[in-house]
């Protein structure tokens, strides 16, 4: 518990300058539980979504060597940016004139001012203990949920009401979204 205390701190001084673009939009998709939460699933969702409006937008991945998977299922839904860099891989999307860019994860990344942020959860596991690493399996603080405001709640028909009345007690101005697993290719 100690340490966990001393990761949160850092992680609350930790202050870099955020780069905002004027000419690309952003959007995370991101976490604060270790783990799978249906960030890549929301990231599809959200690109479907404009492409259906005709907004020319991306996807933009942080490199990671074991993380293929992710980076291979997004570029079948689009053009999709990945570098060591955040910041660099949205350079390259507004440079080639996309007009929104979705980040599947970064919302650690303290250099970039995202216009708009969505935190995954996955209804199974919520918040576990409610605790910061190492202690629990939250990356930070549940008391930042207030500055990302939204809120994605991803799995089946499990019960989730308790949850979003507690953090709504005690975090105001938060907006919850539900979504659900669906099967898709049953044959395959």
């Amino acid at each position: 518990f100690p340490v966990s205390k001393l990761v949160e701190i850092r992680s609350n001084w930790q202050k870099t300058k955020k780069i905002n673009f004027k000419n690309i939009k952003t959007i995370c998709v991101g976490n604060i539980y270790l783990g799978g939460t249906g960030k890549t699933s929301i990231a599809i969702e959200l690109k479907k979504i404009l492409d259906e409006q005709n907004i020319k937008s991306c996807f933009i991945r942080k490199k990671y060597s074991n993380q293929i998977d992710e980076q291979r299922l997004l570029e079948k839904f689009g053009k999709t940016f990945i570098n060591k860099s955040r910041v660099e891989a949205l350079k390259i999307a507004s440079s080639e004139n996309f007009k929104v860019a979705i980040f599947d994860d970064g919302l650690q990344d303290k250099n970039i001012s995202y216009d708009i942020t969505f935190v995954c959860f996955n209804k199974k596991n919520l918040i576990g203990n409610g605790r910061v690493i190492p202690a629990g399996p939250l990356r930070e603080s549940l008391d930042n949920l207030e500055k990302y405001k939204n809120i994605f709640l991803n799995g089946n028909d499990e019960d989730n009401e308790n949850l979003k009345k507690s953090l709504n007690l005690k975090y105001s101005n938060l907006s919850f979204f539900d979504s659900k697993y669906e099967l898709l290719n049953q044959n395959q």
